[in-house]
């Protein structure tokens, strides 16, 4: 404890056992400071150099780049997601599981057309698509542990359920199925 007072107060140490006290030299802690500075870092240089040769992902994370969606207007009430497949591709998951993503929570009929475009029926904007696109990588391709987007699904053999697995740092965790949203129910009219 006196050794943090004395380094970090730059004062010098009222304690008579302590090596800060010496009158002939009172910086002398500034060298001691220095060659435990020295010590620590060639550590921490030790342990990043070991954890890069041993390939393990804590020292440089990935990061997913994904070009914001293309967006077009077929008509009054179809949209057209143009560039859906590259961003299946980007995300390494399949066009099925992003389809039953993005129809349930827009609330619409989607179908793909030729070519990985994507057609929405209803209109929708860019930034609205752009935002389910970023919930869905946040559950189910990012890493909850690491946020790594090394990950893969596993399908459990005991019980059926989805797990997330990591690739670097070997972690997984249930994925919630994709459920219906909410579909708005309107009145019929009555027969007469």
């Amino acid at each position: 404890m006196t050794l943090i007072c004395a380094l970090e107060n730059n004062v010098k140490c009222d304690n008579s056992d302590c090596i800060f006290n010496d009158e002939k030299n009172p910086n002398i802690y500034n060298v001691i400071l220095d060659k435990e500075l020295n010590k620590y870092r060639n550590l921490l240089d030790r342990l990043f150099k070991m954890l890069n040769k041993n390939n393990i992902g804590l020292v440089i994370k990935d990061k997913i780049v994904i070009q914001t969606p293309k967006i077009a207007r077929e008509g009054t009430k179809k949209t057209i997601f143009l560039n859906f497949e590259e961003t299946c591709i980007k995300l390494h998951r399949e066009s099925d599981h992003v389809v039953a993503y993005i129809s349930t929570e827009l609330g619409t009929t989607v179908s793909i057309q030729e070519g990985g475009r994507l057609v929405l029926r209803g209109r929708f904007n860019q930034k609205g698509i752009e935002n389910i696109l970023r919930n869905y990588i946040n559950e189910y391709v990012l890493c909850g542990s690491c946020k790594s987007v090394n990950t893969y699904f596993k399908k459990s053999e005991l019980n059926k359920l989805f797990f997330l697995k990591c690739e670097v740092c070997r972690a997984s965790r249930f994925i919630n199925p994709i459920k219906a949203g909410f579909v708005a129910q309107t009145k019929r009219k009555k027969k007469i």
